[in-house]
């Protein structure tokens, strides 16, 4: 298991939506190697910065940090800025979940949500709002973000991992760069940077003999990326992202998460995925490729 390099000291801010998943985030970090600190006021955040520069080995510290208002969240903002001004690599995560799962999962737990206000929300849908409305600036100015609406904890754990090798190499000005594909009719991805739409294509999915294959398939593939619109899409795509990518790495981001959806996730979208995942030089970035509905493709009703 990689950790990040011991000459440089770490900083990962562990934030989101409560009930999301942090405190999930908290453990598999600390099981890499980072000294783990949950829920701390936003008061301490000082201590403990002006603690953590006067050390002389270098930390990794994965922090949990309790914000409940804009003035918190303009405050931690603050400190990440200072810390990174002192010679710290900081990384943001954030944590969200849909607003049913949420919902679902209090409803389950029955334990109260630690932002609500009776003064403010008239019910539980009010405060999941309230909060996902005040962290909002934190969340577009994160460097890696994991919805864990439909994540099971081995995918989290997968997904930290990637995160942290990616961490380990920054020395190297090498980004991972991650290609997920997705159904639509399953539900937008929230951790993705950049999302793209390929139902412009044909689906394979009318075709006699592919409902049953996935994009992964000879077949599939060729299918799909012989289309002529789809030979074009592919290389302006691609030049796109030879565009894009340098210029995600000289502002510091570790981790691109690249969406690719398609109806079902099952045809289209994960041969394009896949396709794409070529194309990049791995010689310059880590590249991995998700499916993020594979669990769906061998149910009696598929896509």
């Amino acid at each position: 298991m990689n950790t990040p390099e011991d000459s440089s000291p770490w900083f990962v801010l562990i934030a989101g939506i409560s009930g999301a998943g942090k405190s999930s985030v908290q453990n598999v970090l600390d099981d890499m190697g980072f000294d783990g600190i949950g829920m701390l006021p936003v008061s301490l955040c000082r201590p403990l910065i002006d603690d953590a520069l006067t050390k002389e080995k270098p930390a990794r510290l994965a922090v949990q940090i309790d914000i409940k208002t804009h003035q918190d969240q303009e405050k931690v903002l603050q400190h990440v800025a200072q810390l990174r001004t002192s010679g710290w690599q900081v990384r943001v995560i954030f944590l969200d979940c849909s607003t049913p799962v949420l919902l679902s999962r209090y409803s389950e737990t029955r334990r109260p949500h630690p932002v609500f206000n009776p003064d403010l929300d008239k019910n539980l849908e009010d405060t999941i709002e309230r909060e996902r409305e005040y962290l909002s600036l934190l969340k577009d100015t994160s460097d890696f973000r994991i919805d864990t609406s439909n994540i099971n904890i081995h995918d989290l754990k997968r997904s930290l991992k990637a995160f942290v090798d990616s961490l380990a190499i920054r020395n190297e000005h090498t980004l991972r760069v991650n290609f997920m594909s997705f159904g639509f009719k399953h539900g937008l991805p929230r951790d993705c940077d950049l999302l793209m739409d390929v139902r412009f294509l044909p689906n394979p999915y009318f075709i006699q003999g592919m409902r049953e294959l996935t994009g992964q398939d000879a077949t599939v593939s060729e299918y799909v990326l012989t289309q002529a619109a789809c030979n074009e899409f592919m290389d302006r795509y691609t030049e796109l992202l030879n565009f894009l990518l340098p210029h995600y790495m000289h502002e510091g981001k570790a981790y691109l998460n690249i969406g690719i959806g398609c109806t079902g996730g099952k045809h289209r979208s994960v041969a394009i995925a896949e396709a794409l995942s070529t194309r990049i030089q791995a010689g310059d970035y880590l590249i991995s490729v998700v499916h993020r509905d594979e669990h769906l493709w061998h149910k009696k009703k598929r896509t």
